[in-house]
């Protein structure tokens, strides 16, 4: 078989080009899925139809756009499943489930969790309402780190007084060495980016890493749930984790009294998160907890007495 050597050496030019290009263009490919990753949303909700539509109005508004939106409803009694189908309906990117039965709010997030396709997992809450570039500042902090073990925090406004143990140290979150409690004052602007002990509910987690532990404990925290973020937290940064606060990813957190997670009477609220940290300490800090546990009921008991006579 006779073979032409010229026309033989321009296919090798051509395929060797093309090949060229092939390679030129998966590297942008790569490199532009690395810089803007998909994000998944994650939206839990229950019987919060009333605030739930201006949250999803806030996620629809966002500057940064490759993401997805996974509204997993907990088997809600009012109207809320009919908020929900008019957002799927409006955008594509939205995706909304209903439970059965009432799965509790760790439940109900681990089956959003489970089911994300992005590269990062955000988690939110349905009475909060970020700001325009609040997505963006986040997924733009988090590619500014070689590492992937590493947390980004947002900035939250709320409704509500911060803690003034964490106000008192200028710090947007305090971890109390003794009593193992976290106080917060996650509303501050700290200016830069910050290196923190501890996040808090609606963080920026790679979510393959999530994934890997579980994510949320189901069955260890009732009631209120108090804790059960922390223990999700506390989990990743025992297996070397960073958590960084972003003062520029900003979110309203208007925190409503009603529905969500929400426990009626003072005294029930009292009592789980008492309960709760019990089990956050007994969960997270081993050998530690047995002295730890004592601190926080003096100091907890204190405090308590203390408001019940102001």
């Amino acid at each position: 078989m006779e073979i032409d050597y010229i026309s033989g050496l321009k296919t090798e030019k051509i395929l060797g080009i093309s090949k060229y290009q092939s390679k030129i263009h998966h590297g942008f490919k790569e490199e532009a899925i690395r810089k803007r990753p998909l994000v998944s949303i994650i939206l839990p909700t229950y019987n919060r139809a009333s605030v739930l539509g201006v949250c999803v109005k806030s996620v629809l508004n966002q500057s940064y756009t490759n993401w997805e939106l996974l509204i997993s409803d907990d088997c809600s009694t009012d109207n809320t499943g009919d908020v929900i189908k008019q957002y799927i309906n409006r955008d594509s990117r939205i995706n909304g489930t209903t439970n059965e039965h009432n799965l509790g709010l760790p439940g109900n997030r681990n089956k959003a969790l489970f089911a994300a396709k992005g590269q990062l997992v955000f988690f939110i809450e349905d009475d909060l309402v970020l700001h325009q570039d609040c997505l963006e500042k986040l997924v733009s902090t988090y590619n500014s780190f070689d590492a992937h073990n590493v947390v980004i925090v947002p900035r939250l406004i709320e409704n509500t007084d911060p803690d003034k143990e964490a106000v008192r140290r200028n710090m947007p979150f305090y971890v109390n060495k003794f009593t193992g409690e976290i106080f917060n004052n996650y509303g501050q602007d700290s200016g830069s980016v910050l290196g923190v002990d501890m996040g808090h509910a609606c963080c920026l987690y790679p979510g393959d890493q999530l994934q890997a532990i579980g994510g949320y404990e189901e069955k260890a925290y009732k009631g209120t749930y108090c804790r059960e973020e922390s223990d999700l937290n506390m989990r990743l940064i025992n297996r070397g984790f960073k958590f960084y606060f972003q003062p520029a990813a900003v979110a309203d957190h208007n925190r409503v009294g009603t529905g969500g997670c929400r426990l009626s009477g003072r005294l029930r609220q009292t009592y789980y998160y008492a309960r709760n940290h019990i089990v956050f300490l007994l969960r997270n800090f081993g050998k530690k907890s047995m002295y730890m546990i004592p601190c926080f009921m003096v100091e907890f008991s204190r405090r308590t007495l203390v408001n019940n006579l102001s």
